[in-house]
C-alpha cells in the first residue's frame, strides 16, 4: 500500500496487466564497527587483532556511499570507552578522546561530519560489565570474583582486591579488560527499492453468440438448421424427397 516512504515511478499496460512501478525507502538499516585501543592510548593502530580487518570494511562502506545513490545515512554514532582499571577521571577523559580522535579520522577521510550528523559520547564501563569475560574465563573460583565486581565497593578498592590475586589479575589484563578499550561506530541509513505492482486487469467480455436455431421445414423428413445446414430424414423409405 502507498506510504509516505512510497513513490510511483511509472505506470503502465503491459498485456493483460497494468504495472506499476514504486520507490520504497526501507528504513532501519545498520552498519556497525569495533575498534579497539592499547592501554592508556587515544590513537587507533593497526597492530591490534581485528583492526586492520574492521577498518577495510569501513573504508569499503562510506566510499561506497559515493557510488551508491540509493543509501541516505540518517546519523553516525560514535561511542569511546575506557576499562574501568586506573583512575576514573582519567579514564573519563581517555574515553571522550578516543571517540573524538575518531571522528577526526573519519573527517579526514571521508568529510564525515561534512555529509552527515555525527553524534559522539564516551563511556567508562563498570567492574560488573566484566561479568560475561569472568564467566567465560579460566578462573577457578569464579563466584568470589563474580561477588566482588558485582559488589558495592568502591571501583579502587574492587581493582586492589583483584589485584592481590595474581592468577586472576592475569586473566583480567590479558584477556577481560583489553576489548572494553574501544570505540563501536554506528551508521544508521536508509535504503531505496524499487517495487513492481503487476494487477490483472479485467477486460470486459465478448457479447455471447446467438445460439443457432433448429427450424423445421414444412416437407416430410427435411429439417433446417442454421448451423450445419439442411437435414434430410431418411428413415422412411417409402417418403419422396
Amino acid at each position: 500500500q502507498p506510504q509516505s516512504d512510497t513513490v510511483l515511478l511509472s505506470q503502465v499496460e503491459e498485456g493483460d496487466y497494468l504495472v506499476r512501478r514504486y520507490l520504497v525507502r526501507h528504513g532501519g538499516d545498520e552498519a556497525r564497527y569495533t575498534l579497539k585501543y592499547s592501554i592508556s592510548a587515544s590513537r587507533l593502530t593497526n597492530l591490534i587483532a581485528g583492526n586492520a580487518e574492521e577498518l577495510a570494511e569501513l573504508d569499503k562502506f562510506m566510499n561506497g556511499l559515493k557510488q551508491d545513490t540509493s543509501i541516505h545515512v540518517q546519523h553516525i554514532e560514535i561511542v569511546g570507552y575506557a576499562s574501568p582499571d586506573g583512575n576514573a577521571r582519567s579514564n573519563e577523559t581517555l574515553a571522550l578522546s578516543r571517540a573524538q580522535k575518531f571522528r577526526n579520522m573519519l573527517d579526514s577521510r571521508f568529510n564525515a561530519s561534512t555529509h552527515y550528523k555525527v553524534q559522539l559520547s564516551s563511556a567508562v564501563e563498570p567492574w560488573k560489565a566484566c561479568d560475561g569475560g569472568v564467566e567465560s574465563s579460566a578462573i577457578a573460583d569464579k563466584q568470589k570474583v563474580l561477588d566482588l565486581i558485582n559488589s558495592s565497593a568502591a571501583a579502587p578498592t574492587i581493582e586492589s582486591q583483584l589485584k592481590s590475586m595474581p592468577a586472576v589479575w592475569s586473566v583480567f589484563r590479558t584477556q577481560i579488560l583489553p576489548p572494553m578499550r574501544r570505540v563501536e561506530m554506528v551508521i544508521y541509513y536508509n535504503t531505496d527499492r524499487v517495487v513492481e505492482v503487476r494487477t490483472l486487469v479485467e477486460k470486459p467480455k465478448p457479447a455471447p453468440k446467438p445460439q443457432p436455431q433448429r427450424m423445421v421445414c414444412p416437407c416430410q423428413g427435411v429439417q433446417i438448421d442454421e448451423a450445419i445446414g439442411i437435414i434430410v430424414d431418411l428413415s422412411d423409405p417409402n417418403a419422396i424427397y
